[in-house]
Protein backbone atom coordinates (compact mmCIF):
# COMPACT_ATOMS: atom_id res chain seq x y z
CA UNK A 1 0.00 0.00 0.00
CA UNK A 2 1.44 3.68 -0.55
CA UNK A 3 0.92 6.70 0.85
CA UNK A 4 -0.72 9.68 -1.24
CA UNK A 5 0.35 12.81 -2.07
CA UNK A 6 -2.12 15.46 -3.57
CA UNK A 7 -1.61 16.67 -6.78
CA UNK A 8 -1.79 20.25 -7.99
CA UNK A 9 -3.73 22.48 -5.95
CA UNK A 10 -4.47 25.97 -7.41
CA UNK A 11 -2.93 29.08 -5.27
CA UNK A 12 -5.26 31.38 -3.49
CA UNK A 13 -5.95 34.33 -5.69
CA UNK A 14 -7.39 37.81 -4.75
CA UNK A 15 -10.14 39.10 -7.03
CA UNK A 16 -8.16 41.29 -8.85
CA UNK A 17 -4.99 38.57 -8.85
CA UNK A 18 -7.22 36.31 -10.33
CA UNK A 19 -8.67 39.15 -12.96
CA UNK A 20 -5.75 40.06 -14.22
CA UNK A 21 -4.17 36.39 -14.40
CA UNK A 22 -7.49 35.74 -16.23
CA UNK A 23 -7.25 38.44 -18.73
CA UNK A 24 -3.27 36.96 -19.61
CA UNK A 25 -4.95 33.57 -19.97
CA UNK A 26 -7.65 34.67 -22.48
CA UNK A 27 -5.83 36.39 -24.77
CA UNK A 28 -3.34 33.82 -25.26
CA UNK A 29 -5.68 30.24 -25.29
CA UNK A 30 -9.38 32.03 -25.61
CA UNK A 31 -12.00 30.21 -23.58
CA UNK A 32 -10.39 26.56 -23.64
CA UNK A 33 -8.80 24.17 -21.59
CA UNK A 34 -5.97 21.96 -23.14
CA UNK A 35 -5.17 18.54 -21.77
CA UNK A 36 -1.30 17.47 -23.54
CA UNK A 37 -1.27 13.48 -24.64
CA UNK A 38 1.34 11.77 -25.98
CA UNK A 39 0.82 13.22 -29.91
CA UNK A 40 -0.49 16.38 -29.57
CA UNK A 41 -2.61 18.52 -27.70
CA UNK A 42 -6.33 18.50 -27.10
CA UNK A 43 -8.89 21.78 -26.74
CA UNK A 44 -11.89 21.84 -25.05
CA UNK A 45 -13.38 25.03 -26.28
CA UNK A 46 -16.68 26.95 -24.17
CA UNK A 47 -18.39 29.65 -25.65
CA UNK A 48 -17.35 32.96 -24.56
CA UNK A 49 -19.49 34.22 -21.70
CA UNK A 50 -21.63 37.44 -22.41
CA UNK A 51 -20.14 40.30 -20.77
CA UNK A 52 -22.59 42.56 -18.71
CA UNK A 53 -22.60 45.08 -21.18
CA UNK A 54 -23.92 42.30 -24.13
CA UNK A 55 -26.05 40.53 -21.73
CA UNK A 56 -27.71 44.50 -21.28
CA UNK A 57 -28.17 45.32 -25.02
CA UNK A 58 -29.54 41.65 -25.36
CA UNK A 59 -31.69 41.91 -22.87
CA UNK A 60 -33.19 45.60 -23.45
CA UNK A 61 -33.16 44.04 -27.24
CA UNK A 62 -30.99 46.55 -28.89
CA UNK A 63 -29.22 43.54 -31.37
CA UNK A 64 -27.97 46.26 -34.01
CA UNK A 65 -25.78 47.73 -31.23
CA UNK A 66 -23.40 44.31 -30.56
CA UNK A 67 -20.48 43.59 -33.52
CA UNK A 68 -22.28 41.66 -36.55
CA UNK A 69 -19.86 38.70 -35.65
CA UNK A 70 -20.41 38.32 -31.96
CA UNK A 71 -23.97 39.17 -32.47
CA UNK A 72 -23.91 35.54 -34.87
CA UNK A 73 -21.87 34.07 -32.36
CA UNK A 74 -24.62 34.52 -29.68
CA UNK A 75 -27.35 33.78 -31.47
CA UNK A 76 -25.51 29.96 -33.32
CA UNK A 77 -25.08 29.86 -29.36
CA UNK A 78 -29.08 30.31 -28.42
CA UNK A 79 -29.50 28.30 -30.74
CA UNK A 80 -27.74 25.15 -30.09
CA UNK A 81 -28.47 25.75 -26.57
CA UNK A 82 -32.35 25.32 -27.48
CA UNK A 83 -31.75 22.53 -29.79
CA UNK A 84 -30.52 20.61 -26.90
CA UNK A 85 -33.40 22.30 -24.36
CA UNK A 86 -36.06 21.17 -26.93
CA UNK A 87 -34.53 17.41 -27.14
CA UNK A 88 -34.40 17.44 -23.61
CA UNK A 89 -38.30 17.87 -23.03
CA UNK A 90 -38.83 15.90 -26.13
CA UNK A 91 -36.82 12.80 -23.90
CA UNK A 92 -38.46 9.55 -23.67
CA UNK A 93 -36.76 9.16 -20.33
CA UNK A 94 -39.14 10.73 -17.70
CA UNK A 95 -36.36 12.46 -15.43
CA UNK A 96 -34.42 14.08 -18.22
CA UNK A 97 -37.68 15.47 -19.40
CA UNK A 98 -39.12 16.46 -16.44
CA UNK A 99 -35.72 18.31 -15.12
CA UNK A 100 -34.77 20.07 -18.55
CA UNK A 101 -34.54 23.53 -17.36
CA UNK A 102 -32.35 22.61 -14.14
CA UNK A 103 -30.38 20.27 -16.29
CA UNK A 104 -29.87 23.37 -18.67
CA UNK A 105 -29.20 25.69 -15.91
CA UNK A 106 -26.48 23.51 -14.56
CA UNK A 107 -24.60 22.69 -17.92
CA UNK A 108 -24.35 26.89 -18.01
CA UNK A 109 -22.82 26.77 -14.70
CA UNK A 110 -20.48 23.96 -15.80
CA UNK A 111 -19.97 25.52 -18.83
CA UNK A 112 -18.78 29.18 -17.03
CA UNK A 113 -16.35 26.73 -14.66
CA UNK A 114 -14.39 25.65 -17.83
CA UNK A 115 -14.18 28.96 -18.91
CA UNK A 116 -13.25 30.66 -16.01
CA UNK A 117 -11.02 28.35 -13.91
CA UNK A 118 -9.05 26.98 -17.08
CA UNK A 119 -6.35 29.71 -16.44
CA UNK A 120 -5.77 28.52 -12.59
CA UNK A 121 -6.25 24.84 -13.19
CA UNK A 122 -4.59 21.89 -14.27
CA UNK A 123 -6.47 19.22 -16.38
CA UNK A 124 -4.65 15.77 -15.02
CA UNK A 125 -3.28 14.59 -18.02
CA UNK A 126 -1.82 10.28 -18.45
CA UNK A 127 0.61 10.63 -20.91
CA UNK A 128 1.50 6.94 -22.47
CA UNK A 129 4.06 6.88 -25.58
CA UNK A 130 4.95 4.82 -27.98
CA UNK A 131 2.63 1.51 -29.50
CA UNK A 132 0.99 0.90 -25.86
CA UNK A 133 -0.90 3.96 -25.90
CA UNK A 134 -2.48 3.20 -29.69
CA UNK A 135 -3.31 -0.18 -27.74
CA UNK A 136 -4.81 1.26 -24.85
CA UNK A 137 -6.38 3.50 -26.70
CA UNK A 138 -7.89 0.95 -29.57
CA UNK A 139 -9.92 -2.17 -29.48
CA UNK A 140 -8.96 -2.74 -25.75
CA UNK A 141 -10.37 0.13 -24.80
CA UNK A 142 -9.58 2.97 -21.92
CA UNK A 143 -10.48 0.94 -19.09
CA UNK A 144 -7.72 -1.12 -17.82
CA UNK A 145 -9.79 -3.62 -16.26
CA UNK A 146 -9.37 -7.18 -15.51
CA UNK A 147 -8.91 -8.42 -19.32
CA UNK A 148 -6.66 -5.54 -20.32
CA UNK A 149 -4.16 -6.25 -17.67
CA UNK A 150 -3.90 -9.68 -18.48
CA UNK A 151 -3.16 -9.34 -22.20
CA UNK A 152 0.33 -7.67 -20.83
CA UNK A 153 1.30 -10.75 -20.11
CA UNK A 154 -0.40 -12.71 -23.13
CA UNK A 155 1.38 -13.25 -26.13
CA UNK A 156 -1.70 -13.94 -28.05
CA UNK A 157 -2.94 -10.19 -27.31
CA UNK A 158 -3.11 -7.80 -29.30
CA UNK A 159 -1.50 -6.04 -27.08
CA UNK A 160 1.86 -7.94 -27.51
CA UNK A 161 1.39 -8.37 -31.19
CA UNK A 162 1.44 -4.61 -31.28
CA UNK A 163 4.92 -4.69 -28.90
CA UNK A 164 6.04 -7.64 -30.98
CA UNK A 165 8.50 -8.97 -28.88
CA UNK A 166 8.25 -10.32 -25.29
CA UNK A 167 8.94 -7.84 -22.67
CA UNK A 168 9.02 -8.04 -19.26
CA UNK A 169 10.91 -7.15 -16.04
CA UNK A 170 10.91 -3.71 -13.78
CA UNK A 171 11.16 -1.34 -16.35
CA UNK A 172 7.95 -3.03 -17.75
CA UNK A 173 6.08 -3.20 -14.08
CA UNK A 174 7.03 0.70 -13.83
CA UNK A 175 5.09 1.28 -17.46
CA UNK A 176 2.47 -0.71 -16.21
CA UNK A 177 2.27 1.48 -13.09
CA UNK A 178 2.46 4.65 -14.85
CA UNK A 179 -0.27 3.59 -17.12
CA UNK A 180 -2.70 2.74 -14.41
CA UNK A 181 -2.09 5.44 -12.08
CA UNK A 182 -4.96 7.98 -13.77
CA UNK A 183 -7.30 5.16 -13.92
CA UNK A 184 -10.31 5.34 -12.04
CA UNK A 185 -11.14 1.51 -12.49
CA UNK A 186 -7.48 0.43 -11.67
CA UNK A 187 -6.50 0.97 -8.32
CA UNK A 188 -8.55 1.21 -4.96
CA UNK A 189 -8.35 3.82 -1.72
CA UNK A 190 -9.04 4.83 1.57
CA UNK A 191 -8.98 6.68 4.41
CA UNK A 192 -7.39 5.49 7.50
CA UNK A 193 -9.62 7.31 9.86
CA UNK A 194 -12.40 9.82 8.56
CA UNK A 195 -12.62 11.50 11.69
CA UNK A 196 -14.20 14.82 10.03
CA UNK A 197 -16.53 12.89 7.30
CA UNK A 198 -17.90 11.39 10.84
CA UNK A 199 -19.20 14.40 11.85
CA UNK A 200 -21.23 14.65 9.06
CA UNK A 201 -22.67 10.95 8.60
CA UNK A 202 -21.03 7.78 10.05
CA UNK A 203 -22.05 6.11 7.38
CA UNK A 204 -20.09 7.65 4.90
CA UNK A 205 -17.49 7.70 7.27
CA UNK A 206 -17.21 4.12 6.65
CA UNK A 207 -17.70 3.73 3.22
CA UNK A 208 -14.54 6.41 3.09
CA UNK A 209 -12.56 4.13 5.41
CA UNK A 210 -13.33 0.57 3.57
CA UNK A 211 -11.09 -0.09 0.20
CA UNK A 212 -12.47 0.59 -2.80
CA UNK A 213 -12.24 1.36 -6.42
CA UNK A 214 -11.47 4.98 -6.85
CA UNK A 215 -14.70 5.53 -9.44
CA UNK A 216 -16.82 5.02 -6.27
CA UNK A 217 -14.62 7.39 -4.36
CA UNK A 218 -15.13 10.17 -6.72
CA UNK A 219 -19.51 9.28 -6.70
CA UNK A 220 -19.22 9.75 -2.49
CA UNK A 221 -17.07 13.47 -3.82
CA UNK A 222 -19.59 14.45 -5.85
CA UNK A 223 -22.55 13.81 -3.33
CA UNK A 224 -20.37 15.76 -1.47
CA UNK A 225 -19.07 18.79 -3.55
CA UNK A 226 -21.59 21.64 -2.08
CA UNK A 227 -20.26 20.80 1.42
CA UNK A 228 -16.89 21.76 -0.14
CA UNK A 229 -18.36 24.90 -1.23
CA UNK A 230 -20.42 25.95 1.59
CA UNK A 231 -18.40 28.74 2.59
CA UNK A 232 -19.09 30.65 -0.58
CA UNK A 233 -22.84 29.55 -1.18
CA UNK A 234 -23.34 30.44 2.72
CA UNK A 235 -22.34 33.74 1.91
CA UNK A 236 -24.26 34.21 -1.41
CA UNK A 237 -27.51 32.47 0.38
CA UNK A 238 -27.91 29.39 -1.41
CA UNK A 239 -26.95 26.97 1.43
CA UNK A 240 -29.12 28.06 4.28
CA UNK A 241 -29.97 26.33 7.31
CA UNK A 242 -32.46 23.66 7.93
CA UNK A 243 -35.34 26.33 8.98
CA UNK A 244 -34.82 28.18 5.67
CA UNK A 245 -32.51 30.84 7.42
CA UNK A 246 -29.33 32.67 6.13
CA UNK A 247 -26.42 30.85 7.36
CA UNK A 248 -24.68 33.59 10.00
CA UNK A 249 -20.84 33.41 10.61
CA UNK A 250 -18.46 35.57 12.79
CA UNK A 251 -15.73 37.39 11.31
CA UNK A 252 -13.09 34.73 11.11
CA UNK A 253 -15.10 33.29 8.49
CA UNK A 254 -14.01 33.54 4.97
CA UNK A 255 -14.56 36.53 2.86
CA UNK A 256 -16.87 36.66 -0.85
CA UNK A 257 -14.71 35.78 -3.63
CA UNK A 258 -14.96 35.38 -7.05
CA UNK A 259 -13.26 32.61 -8.66
CA UNK A 260 -14.39 30.25 -5.07
CA UNK A 261 -17.81 31.19 -5.72
CA UNK A 262 -17.48 30.29 -9.68
CA UNK A 263 -15.87 27.15 -7.82
CA UNK A 264 -18.36 26.67 -5.28
CA UNK A 265 -21.42 27.19 -7.98
CA UNK A 266 -19.63 24.41 -9.99
CA UNK A 267 -19.91 21.53 -7.65
CA UNK A 268 -23.10 22.24 -6.74
CA UNK A 269 -24.06 21.85 -10.66
CA UNK A 270 -22.31 18.66 -11.28
CA UNK A 271 -24.11 17.21 -8.34
CA UNK A 272 -27.54 18.39 -9.83
CA UNK A 273 -26.36 16.77 -13.53
CA UNK A 274 -25.33 13.72 -11.79
CA UNK A 275 -29.14 13.43 -10.06
CA UNK A 276 -30.13 12.12 -13.67
CA UNK A 277 -28.52 8.57 -15.20
CA UNK A 278 -26.41 10.39 -18.01
CA UNK A 279 -27.35 8.96 -21.58
CA UNK A 280 -24.04 10.03 -23.69
CA UNK A 281 -23.81 13.51 -24.21
CA UNK A 282 -20.07 13.37 -24.36
CA UNK A 283 -19.15 17.17 -24.31
CA UNK A 284 -21.40 18.13 -21.86
CA UNK A 285 -20.14 14.91 -19.92
CA UNK A 286 -16.54 15.95 -20.31
CA UNK A 287 -17.22 19.21 -19.13
CA UNK A 288 -18.82 18.30 -16.17
CA UNK A 289 -16.01 15.92 -15.21
CA UNK A 290 -13.30 18.39 -16.22
CA UNK A 291 -15.59 21.08 -13.93
CA UNK A 292 -15.73 19.37 -11.14
CA UNK A 293 -12.21 18.52 -11.19
CA UNK A 294 -10.94 22.45 -12.01
CA UNK A 295 -13.49 23.41 -8.99
CA UNK A 296 -12.14 21.68 -6.35
CA UNK A 297 -8.61 22.83 -7.09
CA UNK A 298 -9.38 25.88 -6.59
CA UNK A 299 -11.11 24.97 -3.23
CA UNK A 300 -8.66 22.78 -1.88
CA UNK A 301 -6.08 25.46 0.25
CA UNK A 302 -9.09 27.48 0.98
CA UNK A 303 -11.01 24.22 2.77
CA UNK A 304 -8.27 23.58 4.24
CA UNK A 305 -8.03 26.94 6.14
CA UNK A 306 -11.82 26.85 6.70
CA UNK A 307 -13.72 23.28 7.07
CA UNK A 308 -16.99 23.51 7.77
CA UNK A 309 -17.23 19.98 9.26
CA UNK A 310 -14.93 21.81 11.54
CA UNK A 311 -17.26 24.36 12.16
CA UNK A 312 -20.93 23.84 11.72
CA UNK A 313 -22.73 21.22 13.79
CA UNK A 314 -25.33 19.39 11.93
CA UNK A 315 -24.44 20.13 8.75
CA UNK A 316 -26.65 16.95 6.58
CA UNK A 317 -29.09 18.85 7.66
CA UNK A 318 -28.71 22.45 6.12
CA UNK A 319 -30.23 22.73 2.74
CA UNK A 320 -29.02 24.15 -0.68
CA UNK A 321 -30.70 25.13 -3.46
CA UNK A 322 -30.71 24.10 -6.86
CA UNK A 323 -29.09 26.58 -9.58
CA UNK A 324 -30.83 29.35 -10.86
CA UNK A 325 -30.81 30.26 -14.22
CA UNK A 326 -29.48 33.75 -14.56
CA UNK A 327 -27.90 33.19 -18.18
CA UNK A 328 -30.01 35.55 -20.51
CA UNK A 329 -30.13 33.26 -23.47
CA UNK A 330 -31.22 29.98 -21.05
CA UNK A 331 -34.30 32.21 -19.55
CA UNK A 332 -35.36 33.15 -23.05
CA UNK A 333 -35.35 29.88 -24.24
CA UNK A 334 -37.01 28.73 -21.25
CA UNK A 335 -39.86 31.52 -21.79
CA UNK A 336 -40.25 30.89 -24.98
CA UNK A 337 -41.61 27.74 -24.38
CA UNK A 338 -43.86 28.55 -21.61
CA UNK A 339 -41.64 27.88 -19.02
CA UNK A 340 -41.20 30.48 -15.81
CA UNK A 341 -37.36 30.24 -15.61
CA UNK A 342 -37.50 31.62 -12.01
CA UNK A 343 -39.92 28.54 -10.32
CA UNK A 344 -38.43 25.72 -12.87
CA UNK A 345 -35.21 24.52 -11.68
CA UNK A 346 -35.58 22.21 -8.91
CA UNK A 347 -33.49 19.25 -8.03
CA UNK A 348 -34.08 16.04 -9.84
CA UNK A 349 -32.98 13.97 -6.45
CA UNK A 350 -36.16 15.09 -4.77
CA UNK A 351 -38.11 17.34 -6.96
CA UNK A 352 -37.92 20.33 -4.73
CA UNK A 353 -35.81 23.27 -5.29
CA UNK A 354 -34.00 23.23 -1.67
CA UNK A 355 -32.59 19.78 -0.59
CA UNK A 356 -30.76 18.98 2.59
CA UNK A 357 -26.80 18.18 2.15
CA UNK A 358 -27.80 14.56 3.79
CA UNK A 359 -30.43 13.60 1.33
CA UNK A 360 -28.60 14.71 -1.80
CA UNK A 361 -25.60 12.99 -0.84
CA UNK A 362 -27.26 9.94 -0.04
CA UNK A 363 -29.25 10.44 -3.42
CA UNK A 364 -26.47 11.00 -5.50
CA UNK A 365 -23.22 9.30 -4.72
CA UNK A 366 -23.96 5.86 -5.87
CA UNK A 367 -25.94 7.56 -9.21
CA UNK A 368 -22.41 9.71 -9.97
CA UNK A 369 -20.08 6.78 -9.86
CA UNK A 370 -22.61 4.87 -12.02
CA UNK A 371 -22.57 7.91 -14.63
CA UNK A 372 -18.54 7.96 -14.31
CA UNK A 373 -18.33 4.40 -15.50
CA UNK A 374 -20.98 4.67 -18.35
CA UNK A 375 -18.79 7.60 -19.91
CA UNK A 376 -15.62 5.62 -20.03
CA UNK A 377 -17.35 2.76 -21.94
CA UNK A 378 -19.14 4.86 -24.16
CA UNK A 379 -16.54 6.61 -25.25
CA UNK A 380 -13.60 4.30 -24.70
CA UNK A 381 -11.61 4.44 -28.13
CA UNK A 382 -11.76 8.33 -27.34
CA UNK A 383 -8.49 9.84 -26.15
CA UNK A 384 -9.96 12.52 -24.22
CA UNK A 385 -11.64 9.98 -22.35
CA UNK A 386 -8.44 9.27 -20.75
CA UNK A 387 -7.74 12.43 -19.76
CA UNK A 388 -11.30 12.78 -18.30
CA UNK A 389 -10.89 10.05 -16.04
CA UNK A 390 -7.38 10.90 -15.00
CA UNK A 391 -8.53 14.26 -13.96
CA UNK A 392 -11.97 11.88 -12.32
CA UNK A 393 -9.06 10.14 -10.31
CA UNK A 394 -7.35 13.15 -9.31
CA UNK A 395 -10.76 14.39 -7.89
CA UNK A 396 -11.85 11.32 -6.16
CA UNK A 397 -8.50 11.31 -4.20
CA UNK A 398 -8.13 15.19 -4.07
CA UNK A 399 -11.13 15.08 -2.44
CA UNK A 400 -10.13 12.60 0.35
CA UNK A 401 -7.15 14.69 0.76
CA UNK A 402 -9.47 17.67 1.23
CA UNK A 403 -11.32 15.89 3.56
CA UNK A 404 -8.89 14.45 5.88
CA UNK A 405 -5.19 15.35 4.65
CA UNK A 406 -2.62 13.10 2.56
CA UNK A 407 -1.59 11.47 5.79
CA UNK A 408 -4.72 9.51 5.83
CA UNK A 409 -4.82 7.82 2.59
CA UNK A 410 -4.15 4.92 1.35
CA UNK A 411 -3.81 3.67 -2.59
CA UNK A 412 -3.59 -0.54 -3.08
CA UNK A 413 -3.17 -1.86 -6.66
CA UNK A 414 -6.53 -4.37 -7.89
CA UNK A 415 -5.54 -7.73 -7.40
CA UNK A 416 -5.21 -8.91 -11.45
CA UNK A 417 -2.50 -5.67 -11.45
CA UNK A 418 -0.73 -7.06 -8.20
CA UNK A 419 -0.48 -10.66 -10.01
CA UNK A 420 0.95 -8.83 -13.56
CA UNK A 421 3.39 -6.49 -11.42
CA UNK A 422 4.49 -10.07 -9.30
CA UNK A 423 5.07 -11.38 -12.80
CA UNK A 424 6.73 -8.60 -14.86
CA UNK A 425 9.14 -7.98 -11.51
CA UNK A 426 10.14 -11.62 -11.84
CA UNK A 427 10.85 -11.61 -15.71
CA UNK A 428 8.30 -14.72 -16.19
CA UNK A 429 6.72 -15.04 -19.86
CA UNK A 430 4.26 -17.73 -21.01
CA UNK A 431 6.01 -20.83 -22.60
CA UNK A 432 5.99 -21.00 -26.53
CA UNK A 433 3.72 -23.50 -26.68
CA UNK A 434 0.76 -22.34 -24.25
CA UNK A 435 -2.50 -22.94 -25.35
CA UNK A 436 -5.82 -20.34 -25.29
CA UNK A 437 -7.32 -22.98 -23.04
CA UNK A 438 -4.34 -22.87 -20.69
CA UNK A 439 -4.34 -18.82 -20.58
CA UNK A 440 -8.37 -19.33 -20.20
CA UNK A 441 -7.58 -21.39 -16.82
CA UNK A 442 -5.08 -18.76 -15.26
CA UNK A 443 -6.92 -15.73 -16.22
CA UNK A 444 -10.02 -17.08 -14.97
CA UNK A 445 -8.05 -18.11 -11.87
CA UNK A 446 -6.65 -14.33 -11.61
CA UNK A 447 -10.60 -13.55 -11.69
CA UNK A 448 -11.39 -15.24 -8.90
CA UNK A 449 -8.82 -13.14 -6.63
CA UNK A 450 -10.47 -10.13 -8.35
CA UNK A 451 -13.81 -11.05 -7.16
CA UNK A 452 -12.56 -12.00 -3.32
CA UNK A 453 -10.30 -9.24 -2.88
CA UNK A 454 -7.41 -11.50 -2.27
CA UNK A 455 -4.02 -11.35 -3.75
CA UNK A 456 -1.37 -14.52 -4.51
CA UNK A 457 2.49 -14.67 -4.05
CA UNK A 458 4.46 -15.13 -7.04
CA UNK A 459 4.81 -18.92 -5.14
CA UNK A 460 1.09 -19.49 -5.40
CA UNK A 461 1.12 -17.88 -9.10
CA UNK A 462 4.33 -20.27 -10.13
CA UNK A 463 2.66 -23.59 -8.58
CA UNK A 464 -1.41 -22.34 -10.09
CA UNK A 465 0.23 -22.27 -13.30
CA UNK A 466 2.35 -25.65 -12.88
CA UNK A 467 -0.87 -27.90 -10.92
CA UNK A 468 -3.65 -26.73 -12.75
CA UNK A 469 -3.13 -25.11 -16.16
CA UNK A 470 -0.48 -27.11 -17.18
CA UNK A 471 2.68 -25.09 -17.92
CA UNK A 472 5.34 -23.34 -15.77
CA UNK A 473 6.89 -19.61 -16.01
CA UNK A 474 9.72 -19.22 -18.26
CA UNK A 475 12.22 -16.50 -17.61
CA UNK A 476 12.50 -14.05 -20.45
CA UNK A 477 15.68 -13.59 -22.37
CA UNK A 478 14.10 -9.98 -23.57
CA UNK A 479 13.80 -8.80 -20.05
CA UNK A 480 14.39 -5.82 -19.45
CA UNK A 481 15.18 -4.41 -15.43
Amino acid sequence: MADYTAPFHAPKFTDDEFEEMREKYVKKHGYTVTMPTWRDTIHLTAFKPLTAEETKLWKQRRYDEIPYWRRGEIQAEKARKKAKFLAMLADPTPEIARNAAAVLTAIDDVQDAVSTLACIGMVAAAVIGGPVAGVLLGPLGVILGVSTLLSIVNPMSLFNKVIKRKKTGREWKKRLEHSTDKNPLSKQAKVRKAFKVSKFKPSVANLLEALQVTDNIYGIGISLGPIMGFAQAAISGVVRTAMGEKVSWKAEWPKANFNRRVASDALRAVALLNGVRWQSNVSDETLSILAGHLALQTLYLPFQEWNPLDHIANLDSYIVEAPQPTNILTREIMEEEGIDPDTACVWPQNGERFISLGDLQEATGELAADNLRHYAEQNNHDPTTWLTLAAADDFALNFLSSMEGDDQIVIDYLSTERIIIIILDNGWVYPEDITEAQIQKFEDWCYVHEYMGTHPSGKEIMRYAQMHCGFTWLRSGDEIR
